[in-house]
């Protein structure tokens, strides 16, 4: 019986082969990673967007509770000045308010509070962190809004703004309140001194230089 040998030949890629592979590969990679670039976009976006809103939501039902329990008769005070932070307004405004906070065993609870909200640029981001300051006001004593702790109610804006109405609808971004040391008859004119309308404006940004901001606005009347 004769046999036969069969010889077999390997043949390995070729270089066009190899670099048709790696094309293929790449694009597959590229699509991939494209994919998940996007995917983690959203989620951060989503994330991001999510907690600006908690923030704004607890920094204006805040101020809408202060401002709805201002004091406008005597003893009332209202200050709001305007600030500039890199170019970017960080108002401030002072009142008088019967919503002050009881944050611990030692505070007052209850009674008229100068009650503070100011802002601070970030050392980090250059962005305001917003403070607001509660401190009670006891007869015969003398109140330094200096000495009052702050509390750190919203961080990430870009600008934080006040803007006031007046009786016949004038806007303005100041106002200012002496301290009303008499009621009764006069009453109805010292109210009038305050403002009728505050608008609350706040805007965050992932960044100081952003061209993109997301705004949060309210209104509170305090007629």
């Amino acid at each position: 019986m004769n046999s036969k040998s069969s010889t077999v030949h390997e043949r390995g890629f070729t270089l066009v082969e190899l670099l048709i592979a790696i094309f293929i590969f790449a694009i597959v990679v590229s699509a991939v990673y494209g994919s998940y670039r996007a995917t983690f976009q959203i989620v951060h976006g989503s994330e991001y967007r999510l907690r600006i809103a908690n923030s704004a939501r607890v920094v204006l039902e805040r101020v809408t509770e202060d401002l709805g329990s201002i004091v406008t008769g005597t003893g009332g005070v209202f200050s709001g000045e305007t600030h500039a932070f890199s170019g970017k307004r960080g108002d401030s405004l002072s009142f008088v308010s019967n919503a002050h906070l009881v944050l611990s065993k030692t505070d007052t609870l209850s009674g008229p509070a100068l009650i503070s909200y100011q802002v601070e640029a970030d050392e980090e981001t250059g962005l305001l962190n917003l403070y607001r300051s509660d401190i009670v006001l006891l007869p015969g004593t003398e109140t330094d809004s200096d000495d009052a702790r702050k509390h750190l109610i919203c961080r990430g804006l870009q600008e934080f703004q006040f803007t006031y109405l007046d009786q016949d609808g004038n806007a303005t971004d100041d106002w200012q309140v002496e301290e009303n040391v008499s009621a009764g008859e006069g009453a109805a004119t010292e109210k009038s001194s305050f403002p009728s309308l505050v608008y609350v404006e706040l805007k965050f940004a992932e960044s100081v230089e952003s061209d993109i901001s997301t705004v949060f606005r309210t209104a509170v009347d305090l007629q």
